[in-house]
């Protein structure tokens, strides 16, 4: 078991290493003005996506909390969305360079306390931010979800391509099928299956009546099928504004139980 836990935390250290590495080339280079382009998150700019990260990750290290009031922004909804918008709020007006510099500085020690964490921490639980609190494995792969999630965010909003392959990829994409099969059947009507096909990754298929996960073609033929590539899935699943819908989307066979996935299909609170 502890050699399981080892390689546990040897590829969750690599795929932290892989997606800070993405999100700072998703903005090398940047001119001033495109740090404020809007992004699919709404209310955050691509500056305000990369604070959001530097500020969570710094929670996760234990660092003292920003101390700045949050206005009632349009975009926040619930308490968890005004905890989050913190750091964000308190980063706004900084300079891009400033800002990539305490990203460097708080990816690194990151990485480093990663690095050095016990695998045995894995099987308990762990601290993260606003409040959340969940077993150590499954807290670092939500913590991989959301940063490829902010970092294609800020990819689709200017127009660069970034990676879809990787094991920081590979536990975003596993994140959404794992959720969608725990929150579809309770917003949707059992007796219907369907198959996600993530470009370039086998098919997934969910019954919807008891979130029965088949994988690789396996299992009861699907009421719907859903394409979708790796950045599209992730905007879907996050209710970005920009996700993919109507011509953008390629649907097959049911076309009611498609748009009700669409409707049902957000798993960030």
């Amino acid at each position: 078991m502890n050699q399981e836990l080892q390689e546990l935390r040897t590829q969750l250290v690599q795929a932290h290493e892989r997606v800070f590495d993405g999100l700072l080339d998703s903005v090398a280079g940047l001119e001033q003005a495109a740090w404020s382009t809007r992004t699919g998150c709404p209310g955050w700019s691509v500056h305000d996506q990369l604070a959001h990260v530097i500020g969570i990750e710094r929670a996760m290290l234990g660092d003292d909390p920003d101390d700045v009031d949050v206005p009632d922004l349009p975009h926040l909804r619930n308490d968890f969305g005004r905890a989050v918008e913190v750091a964000v709020q308190a980063r706004r007006g900084r300079s891009s360079d400033d800002l990539l510099e305490e990203a460097r500085e708080t990816f690194a020690r990151r990485l480093a306390a990663l690095q050095n964490l016990d695998p045995a921490a894995l099987q308990g639980p762990l601290d993260g931010a606003a409040g959340m609190r969940m077993k150590g494995s499954q807290m670092l792969r939500t913590r991989v979800f959301d940063m490829v999630s902010h970092e294609h965010d800020i990819r689709r909003a200017l127009g660069r391509p970034g990676d879809v392959t990787g094991p920081h990829v590979d536990i975003a994409v596993e994140q959404v099928l794992r959720a969608w099969a725990k929150l579809l059947p309770q917003r949707l009507h059992g007796g219907q299956v369907l198959e996600v096909v993530v470009e370039g990754r086998d098919p997934v298929r969910i019954d919807l009546s008891d979130g029965q996960l088949h994988r690789g073609g396996q299992g009861p033929d699907p009421t719907a099928t859903l394409h979708l590539d790796v950045s599209g899935l992730l905007a879907l699943a996050g209710g970005r504004t920009d996700a993919p819908e109507g011509d953008e989307l390629r649907l097959e066979g049911d076309p009611q139980l498609g748009a009700e996935v669409l409707r049902a299909a957000t798993i960030t609170p």
